[in-house]
């Protein structure tokens, strides 16, 4: 029902009003009554008033003054003028000032039966179209956030300087300066959810809705005004149980204090909203954007020292690790390649000049066993393999379990062995997979920067290669592939009046309303104005 309020100076013209029609069988009801001008603008003020009926002539404010401060206060408000004079200088004054009819005492059913219907289909369209720009505002919110987080987690998964260009190209385009900065000084948080046992009941075992829930608390703490432009939240796929957080400052002593801050809020809000328990890894403070990587390293180093059960928990990063971390970068790239290139007893060798470099301390063994986990199952995901085994990290005590050198190389060999096995087996498919993966990749990533280079990294394939096949296979080039999805969201999108050209070069990944042009009518044949002004005759 939309609102009304009566204004007039007689209560029995006010009163015959309300009995003349039926106000509900119209859509509308008279919510509030006022004798003048000054006692409709309080009303206003403090409740939400969708039409205003109003005299013209009033005592102490009139129907035009009260006309002039809704216009200027309420442009929204629909106000439709009664006056017993039929006086073209009154409709005049009356229009001039945003009045939507005029109506003479006394007033006829059927008029304003007439103009009460026109303005409920007028309220209706306005009410959707708010409705859309909210959606809008909304989609583009999130589209925006969905590139942040795709940002953070590139520069986390990079392992190439030559990469770090044009990354670094997009901090300033999706606003992350105050993140990702060389002058910053950065640490990780990472954060795990653990629930007590018999919380959840029976659906205690990946109740997907807990972790979303999980996942919606740690962003809405990181948006508190007190955090929200020093830290940074996202999720990272592998690690389902968990969500990070990027905290960035100055200088590491107030980094040091707002991780601290951050840590309170998370253990305060996960325990009062969903009564569980959250055990953080705070990494090591660092600057730089080389630093990224191995600052998130460090968080979930720090994490997986943290004892099993239930209880809350805020573990550390140690200094003792740093050696070993410095050493890693090197020795990962050796086994990066020997995994890649299916040659197990290179990998193994790569392990046992490492472990045996006596740069290993004894506390870090865990820590090494942590790291060579995260590598097998980043190249395993290169090749959207699922290897089971490369999620043990997931549970703590696994990691302790292996104490001695010995039992290290052996577990790790062991895992390696079945990661090759997998990679082997994909290859010998042809890449019909990763040409699948590719193409579900771009179906759903399109609104972000993709390369053929980049995906071929992704899916260890030579480009070259990878160009063919994906030709072979589709019946397009990989250029075309991504033009033909961005294009066909456009024209989808094109159908919502409400979305200007450069809203929807943004959604659908385009660097501005101009190359989108461009691109549509190339492809299409008709620009984007065209399209969208003759949507009964597509073009072909």
């Amino acid at each position: 029902m939309y609102r009304v309020l009566l204004v007039d100076d007689e209560m029995e013209v006010r009163s015959g009003l309300k009995l003349k029609i039926e106000w509900t069988a119209l859509g509308f009801e008279v919510a509030g009554e006022a004798q003048d001008g000054r006692e409709a603008l309080a009303l206003l003020e403090n409740e939400r008033y969708d039409l205003v009926l109003t005299d013209i002539r009033m005592p102490i404010m009139s129907g035009l003054e009260l006309l002039k401060q809704c216009a200027e206060n309420y442009p929204e408000l629909k106000v439709i003028v009664l006056s017993g004079h039929d006086d073209f200088h009154y409709v005049k004054a009356a229009m001039q000032s945003g009045a939507r009819d005029y109506l003479l005492k006394p007033v006829v059913r059927s008029e304003l039966s007439s103009i009460l219907g026109k303005l409920r289909i007028e309220l209706d369209s306005e009410k959707q179209a708010m409705f859309h720009k909210h959606s809008l505002q909304h989609q583009l919110k999130k589209s925006h956030s969905v590139m942040q987080e795709q940002l953070v987690l590139e520069w986390i998964d990079n392992d190439d300087p030559e990469k770090v260009p044009s990354l670094g190209s997009e901090i300033h385009r999706l606003g992350m300066e105050g993140w990702l900065d060389e002058t910053l000084h950065i640490r990780f948080l990472s954060v795990e959810i653990r629930v007590p046992r018999g919380r959840l009941g029976e659906r205690e075992e990946g109740n997907h809705l807990f972790l979303l829930a999980f996942q919606l608390v740690c962003r809405e703490t990181a948006e508190d005004p007190a955090i929200e432009r020093g830290a940074f939240a996202f999720y990272h796929r592998s690690y389902p149980q968990m969500m990070h957080f990027l905290v960035a400052a100055p200088t590491a002593e107030e980094g040091a204090s707002l991780s601290e801050m951050l840590c309170g809020q998370i253990q305060m809000h996960i325990h009062r909203y969903l009564k569980a328990e959250a055990v953080i890894g705070i990494g090591a403070s660092a600057q730089g954007l080389a630093s990224v990587r191995q600052g998130f390293l460090s968080a979930m180093l720090a994490w997986s020292q943290s004892h099993s059960g239930s209880g809350t928990q805020v573990v550390f990063s140690h200094s003792g690790q740093d050696d070993f971390a410095e050493l890693f970068p090197e020795a990962e790239k050796r086994l990066t390649l020997a995994l890649e290139n299916g040659d197990l007893d290179r990998f193994s060798a790569a392990l046992e000049s490492v472990l045996h470099s006596g740069n290993t301390p004894i506390q870090g063994t865990a820590s090494f066993l942590l790291r060579v986990i995260l590598l097998m199952d980043k190249v395993a995901g290169k090749y959207r393999l699922d290897v089971p085994e490369t999620q043990h990290w997931m549970f703590p005590d696994m990691l302790w379990k292996h104490r001695s050198e010995a039992s290290v190389l052996a577990y790790l060999t062991g895992t390696a062995a079945k990661v090759i096995e997998r990679i082997k087996n994909s290859k010998v498919s042809g890449g019909v997979e990763a040409v699948e993966a590719m193409r579900r990749y771009i179906d759903a990533s399109y609104m972000n920067e993709i390369s053929l280079t980049m995906l071929a990294d992704r899916f260890h394939i030579n480009p070259t290669y990878l160009s063919e096949l994906f030709k072979k296979q589709t019946g397009s080039t990989f250029s075309e592939y991504i033009a033909q999805v961005r294009i066909g969201r456009a024209a989808e999108l094109l159908q919502n009046p409400q979305l200007r050209l450069s809203d929807i070069a943004e959604l659908v990944g385009f660097a501005n309303a101009s190359y989108l042009s461009i691109v549509f009518k190339k492809h299409y044949g008709v620009s984007p104005n065209e399209y969208r002004n003759h949507p009964a005759d597509p073009p072909t």
